[in-house]
């Protein structure tokens, strides 16, 4: 044993035993970050990988229908699903469909399923302030997705128990990390630590994990920086797992951002709120386990595309925030030059005459 290190009790022996025995997410899923990491990775690769589970396929068909992308069409095959969403979107809804599975039993809890609209909404809002500052987009969806890990542990090995901490917390406005060490011996930080770590998430993953909480102000931008202000954003926005018992405002917040960030980033809440909802319920509608009647479509094998994922045309959800309105274009501008000439010359031939 280290010095200075505390001897770990019988019962939270037991809670990291119990905690190590969560199975880490499936090797399809696994198999496909890897790939997707890979900027060359072929389509017909991802197709041959997500073909081979036929559940894992329906979602993702399923996703790529919904509300969320506005397709008129019917996607109805593999390379079509995945090169309509992209690489980064991808990836980003691998984790998605991943963690609900995990959760699915979960889910039918109500104060678990808060659980799951904070772990969404903090993933959309943490990959908005990604965009807004051009960083960390190919890993920010996840790392919001994935901040709290730590709690889905809890609540996977303690639904019952951990829905019970919840609202012991929420009814009595009580501190919910001092809750959850009081019942369970453990914080959901430190159950993140060691979760992810036993699941080999990358380092900077293990470190949101277990300090998404900790104060960032006046800090470098950096992915727990991005996190920890899309898990405030959410909590502010309502889409809070216990409400907080100093609540910020969406105001309180965009003033401690970091500079760059502060910059670029124009909030409106009312509008904000709307879209997250739109997005955050999509997302539970369409990224949960398929009926088990659901089709799963065959790749069509007449069907052209192109040897790189990357260089596949996709569409993105809507972005949270409005781009700067653009200025008229060369077209227009052209149209109204001609417009005023012709008046003009009518005029001076009305005058001539």
């Amino acid at each position: 044993m280290d010095v200075g290190q505390v001897p770990l009790s019988p019962n939270q022996t037991d809670r990291k035993v119990r905690l190590a025995r969560i199975p880490a997410f499936p090797p399809i899923v696994l198999r496909l970050l890897n790939l997707l990491s890979n900027d060359e990775v072929e389509i017909r690769d991802l197709v041959a990988l997500v073909s081979s589970d036929p559940a894992f396929s329906a979602q993702l068909l399923r996703v790529a229908n919904s509300p969320l992308f506005g397709f008129v069409a019917q996607i109805d095959s593999l390379q079509s699903a995945l090169l309509v969403l992209g690489l980064r979107r991808v990836r980003s809804l691998t984790m998605t469909v991943a963690t609900a599975n995990h959760m699915k039993a979960a889910l039918k809890i109500e104060e678990l399923s808060r659980c799951w609209r904070h772990m969404l909404a903090c993933a959309v809002l943490t990959e908005e302030l990604a965009r807004s500052c051009s960083t960390f987009e190919d890993r920010a969806y996840s790392a919001g997705l994935l901040h709290d890990v730590g709690r889905l542990g809890l609540l996977l090995s303690y639904p019952d128990e951990y829905a019970a901490i919840l609202r012991n917390a929420d009814r009595n406005a009580l501190d919910l990390l001092e809750c959850e060490k009081a019942s369970l011996g453990m914080d959901h930080c430190e159950a993140g630590r060691i979760l992810a770590a036993h699941w080999n998430l990358p380092a900077d993953f293990q470190i949101v994990a277990a300090r998404h909480h900790d104060s960032q102000e006046d800090c470098q931008l950096d992915l727990l920086t991005l996190v920890h202000f899309g898990c405030k954003l959410a909590d502010s926005l309502g889409f809070w797992v216990v409400k907080p018992l100093q609540p910020r405002t969406v105001e309180e917040i965009h003033m401690g951002l970091p500079p760059l960030l502060k910059e670029r980033l124009h909030i409106e809440e009312a509008r904000w709120r709307e879209l997250l909802e739109r997005r955050v319920e999509c997302f539970m509608e369409s990224g949960g386990p398929p009926p088990e009647s659901h089709p799963v479509p065959a790749p069509h094998p007449r069907e052209e595309t192109s040897s790189h994922a990357e260089a596949a045309p996709h569409h993105e959800p809507p972005p949270l925030a409005e781009p700067a309105p653009a200025g008229p274009d060369f077209v227009e501008i052209l149209a109204i030059g001609m417009l005023a000439t012709s008046t003009l010359m009518a005029l001076v031939y009305f005058f001539i005459s």
